[in-house]
């Protein structure tokens, strides 16, 4: 069988997961072609953590039923956090990114001697370039993102946590570390290939790898640092409790240079929010955190936040705001909440209209401008000309 494979993810964990799909289908005797032209099936990795991405996700994929006769799949996180929107739009195979073993049996034909989980587990790829922005200017319509201009070193899938928000966690898979020798030879590969010191690692909660296989996240920083003294750290998708549990250790690895970006979600500056997402953490303990950072003068951290939740008030959302605007990340990414029927958060009361969660997005748009940070939201450029370049490329 001929199979295209298009990634409509924003984030770059799921390339772990498609070259993963490609490698079993090359194992399986099915030959991957470089257009959907070419193919009897199309297998589009879909994208839904936030009702913008998920949108586009299912243009394209009415796009790909309406231009192609091939088989067109919807693999990735919609079969599960959207179910009832994928099925009113769209009329072809489901492939539930929980199941994906059994999924890809039956609709590839897969050996049992040779089954995706015991397939390519560990993903890594060279840096694309050094700067993302400069690169963009200099090659109009290739996609270059922040990650890019490291090392990409993807160490665990799923999480732990159980935020009443999460909508992923309807689609993650059970949670599991990949094995930490495999990590360091991976990355020693690319190091000597390339030449390249600057490291990003990836996961859906990175604090928590190495909790199912008896190690941690300092254990594998450790590890790394052998493979070359001289590697340099960006962590991404750092929940503030895991900072909390090793809080000497990385900003020893902060203050000595180690450590050269990180990405905090907070969600929430506001203690009544925070306990309603379930987020299992105290105001103070971000501040904590934050307050350090700032001591420490080191700038090249980001956060996430999340914009109408159930519940929140006007003063809920200012007290996140003045914490945005005291604390001073690098970047941000704002999103609207986004309802999923099967998530906690469905069952809380007080929902905030549309009409006002994008007023107080828009608000924190020209706070942000005025203050000179950079921002990602629904109605923001940036997250459009990603989608714009995602849904041109002809690769994963």
């Amino acid at each position: 069988m001929k199979v295209f494979i298009k990634g409509l993810n924003t984030c770059v964990m799921r390339k772990q997961k498609l070259t993963q799909y490609m490698q079993y289908l090359i194992d399986n005797n099915h030959q991957l072609v470089d257009s959907p032209e070419k193919s009897d099936s199309i297998l589009v990795w879909t994208c839904a953590f936030r009702s913008d991405v998920r949108d586009n996700s299912l243009d394209q994929l009415e796009l790909y039923e309406k231009t192609y006769d091939s088989n067109i799949i919807a693999a990735g996180c919609m079969p599960d956090i959207s179910p009832d929107i994928l099925e009113s739009r769209f009329h072809g195979e489901l492939l539930p990114w929980k199941d994906d073993s059994a999924g890809m049996e039956r609709l590839f034909d897969g050996n049992p001697d040779k089954p995706l989980d015991k397939t390519v587990p560990i993903f890594t790829q060279e840096a694309y370039c050094h700067d993302a922005e400069l690169f963009r200017k200099e090659n109009p319509g290739k996609d270059a993102s922040f990650h890019d201009q490291f090392i990409k070193l993807v160490v665990s899938e799923g999480c732990l946590y159980q935020c009443a928000y999460c909508s992923e966690r309807l689609a993650f898979p059970p949670y599991h570390s990949f094995d930490l020798e495999g990590l360091a030879t991976s990355c020693a590969h690319l190091v000597k290939k390339t030449g390249r010191k600057e490291v990003i690692l990836l996961a859906d909660s990175l604090g928590q790898y190495g909790r199912d296989i008896g190690i941690n996240l300092v254990d594998l920083l450790r590890r790394l640092k052998k493979v070359d003294s001289n590697l340099v750290f960006a962590l991404n998708n750092l929940h503030c409790n895991d900072v909390i549990q090793f809080f000497d250790e990385l900003f020893a690895m902060v203050q000595n240079g180690d450590i050269c970006h990180l990405n905090l979600p907070i969600q929430s500056g506001s203690p009544q929010v925070l306990k309603r997402m379930n987020r299992s953490y105290e105001l103070g303990d971000i501040q904590r955190v934050f307050e350090k950072l700032n001591e420490l003068d080191f700038r090249e951290f980001d956060t996430h936040i999340i914009i109408g939740f159930p519940g929140e008030t006007e003063d809920d959302f200012k007290q996140t705001l003045d914490f945005i605007l005291r604390y001073r990340p690098k970047y941000v990414l704002a999103s609207k909440y986004m309802d999923s029927l099967d998530a906690p958060a469905h069952n809380l009361s007080n929902k905030v209209e549309d009409e006002v969660a994008f007023k107080r997005i828009r608000e924190f748009e020209t706070q942000m401008i005025k203050a000179g940070i950079l921002y990602n939201s629904e109605l923001g450029e940036l997250m459009r000309n990603r989608l714009e370049r995602v849904n041109a490329r002809n690769e994963i």
